[in-house]
């Protein structure tokens, strides 16, 4: 018997129960026993039973679907192999959870209105995630006010402890590296940025923070640098970047004259790049994937209104080098 030939009335009465039951399962409430739960699902796939989404949905006033908002002028992110784990990770989720993926923009229409404006308000989906880069206070209070579940995938400095989110722990992955170069037998570890990412970029203040922590712990004094004169002038043995653009700064710099040919190198995240470098880079990796899985458990979690959701979600690091590879 196919999908077609049977209905949930027929499968609740062939498991003995109700079709309140039926749809409870379907829907994955927490209320039916394991007992029952594993009878109906054991029905459910004999039958090779799919439920219809819209019907489903309408019955409990749901669209089982999770919407991930996106800046389309953002042309780095689309360039960017980071995005696309993240994205691996959160759809991983979605459709393990019987779910539909919805990705959206910013871009606006004639009206001034965003598509992600029209999804909230029109409530075309269950809940949402966006980067930290479209988090503000606009999109904050759009959020509020249609009372759509939300997950923000990085941290920000807004004063909102209602929001959840989830982001690498930058502290601890600078402190990770730090403290390699420090046990390499480096005293002079600086760490390299620029100006407006400082100002920018709670990422960026939060590897900063990290390293100053540590190196103030290690009894050695910190030094941020924001161009590479400032590295020459302090006599620099080891350079943390803190991000990708900074590291290839500093190669292309170094390979053009300026004498920091024998310092060591450190930055945060794995490239594809690296697997070509001759020079030794010690960097942080970060499970990608697992951070866009954890944004949509926790999403899912919200939209469920499960108890005891945790307000965020820090992914930790862990330590690898260029040489790595071979």
């Amino acid at each position: 018997m196919n999908e077609n030939k049977i209905t949930i009335q027929k499968i609740a009465e062939l498991a003995g129960v109700n079709k309140a039951t039926v749809s409870r399962v379907l829907n994955g409430s927490a209320t039916i026993s394991q007992k029952t739960k594993e009878k109906v699902e054991r029905i459910i796939k004999e039958y090779n039973y799919t439920p219809n989404t819209i019907a489903r949905g309408l019955a409990v006033n749901k669209t089982f679907t999770v919407g991930f908002c996106h800046d389309y002028k953002d042309k780095r992110a689309f360039a960017n192999h980071f995005f696309y784990k993240m994205l691996q990770g959160i759809e991983n989720v979605i459709y393990d959870n019987d779910y539909l993926f919805l990705m959206m923009s910013r871009h606006e229409r004639e009206d001034g209105t965003s598509m992600f404006e029209r999804v909230v308000k029109e409530r075309r989906v269950d809940g949402v995630i966006l980067p930290s880069s479209l988090y503000n206070e606009a999109n904050y209070r759009l959020l509020k006010e249609h009372r759509m579940p939300f997950v923000v995938l990085g941290e920000r400095e807004f004063g909102h402890s209602d929001v959840r989110w989830v982001d690498v722990d930058n502290r601890q992955a600078a402190q990770l590296l730090t403290e390699r170069l420090y046990e390499n037998g480096y005293r002079r570890i600086h760490l390299y940025t620029d100006q407006e990412a400082i100002a920018r970029d709670k990422f960026i203040a939060d590897r900063i923070d990290g390293y100053t922590r540590t190196m103030e712990k290690l009894g050695l004094p910190a030094f941020v640098a924001t161009s590479v004169g400032e590295l020459q002038a302090r006599g620099t043995e080891a350079v943390i970047c803190c991000t990708h653009e900074q590291l290839f700064e500093l190669l292309k710099e170094t390979a053009d004259g300026l004498p920091l040919p024998d310092a060591e190198l450190g930055t945060f995240d794995e490239n594809p790049m690296f697997q070509y470098f001759k020079r030794t880079v010690h960097y942080v990796s970060i499970d990608l994937e697992k951070m866009g899985e954890q944004a949509a458990h926790l999403l899912l979690s919200i939209i469920n209104q499960k108890e005891g959701v945790p307000h965020f979600i820090q992914i930790p690091a862990f330590l690898a080098r260029t040489s790595d590879f071979e």
